[in-house]
């Protein structure tokens, strides 16, 4: 056994913990990217619930092309540059080919050398707090804000006055509810409108990008592709097919 995999099978204890959380995905990859560890709820969403399936497969293998193509991507800047994902938010495809939102974090694995053997991370769904959740009261108004006009040039100094809150206490109550910043929850709102467009109607990406909030096509396709791992066109014509 070499010192990789001793290194790979410290990390068992991991996986049996996060085989307890249906709403987190779980994973280690090897230098090459291909899977050595995954918890039950990839294993559910991918592979039947057989992890097996999943173990020394890449990205490209499990997932759709485009959004394969993301993973693999940040998992290369991952090993290159050592340098971490911090909750990047994402979209994911579960079974049945509905979209949803996650938000990953990923690191590098290294050894005792410092060498990087690997890459570790999560993903963790994005579910919406109910109006029951500490703190979601005294949000209430501002996020109702956010919902009903999410579509137009909002600052985040008006939300937060809206909520009665400095910026910076507005920020922390956001983060601690939603697990995101005011900003990156603005924009989540914007993209759910945007994937449901493109779902349900034949509406031209212009007209998409107006009626979410974003200035012109260009900006909602760079957002769109920085979150969803693809472009607009690419993720109606995936849904189509998955509708087939």
């Amino acid at each position: 056994m070499t010192a990789t995999d001793d290194l790979f099978g410290a990390h068992a204890y991991a996986e049996a913990l996060f085989d307890a959380l249906p709403d987190v995905v779980f994973f280690i990859k090897d230098r090459t990217g291909r899977y050595v560890r995954v918890n039950q709820t990839l294993a559910a969403r991918c592979a039947g619930g057989d992890k097996t399936k999943l173990i020394g497969k890449r990205p490209e293998e499990v997932f759709p092309a485009p959004l394969a193509a993301s993973y693999a991507r940040q998992d290369e800047s991952v090993l290159r540059t050592g340098k971490p994902v911090e909750h990047q938010l994402e979209l994911h495809i579960y079974p049945g080919g509905k979209a949803g939102w996650c938000l990953t974090t990923k690191h590098p694995l290294r050894d005792a050398q410092g060498r990087i053997l690997g890459v570790t991370g999560i993903s963790r769904d994005l579910n919406a707090p109910s109006g029951k959740d500490s703190g979601y009261a005294q949000l209430a108004s501002a996020l109702k804000l956010m919902r009903s006009r999410f579509t137009e040039s909002l600052r985040i100094e008006d939300i937060a006055t809206k909520a009665g809150l400095s910026v910076y206490q507005f920020e922390q109550r956001v983060q601690k509810l939603f697990q995101m910043s005011p900003l990156q929850l603005l924009h989540k709102l914007r993209l759910d409108e945007a994937t449901r467009l493109l779902r349900e109607t034949d509406l031209p990406l212009g007209e998409i990008a107006l009626q979410t909030g974003w200035c012109d096509q260009s900006a909602f396709t760079r957002h769109f592709s920085r979150y969803a791992g693809m472009a607009p066109g690419k993720f109606r014509a995936m849904q189509k097919i998955a509708e087939k």
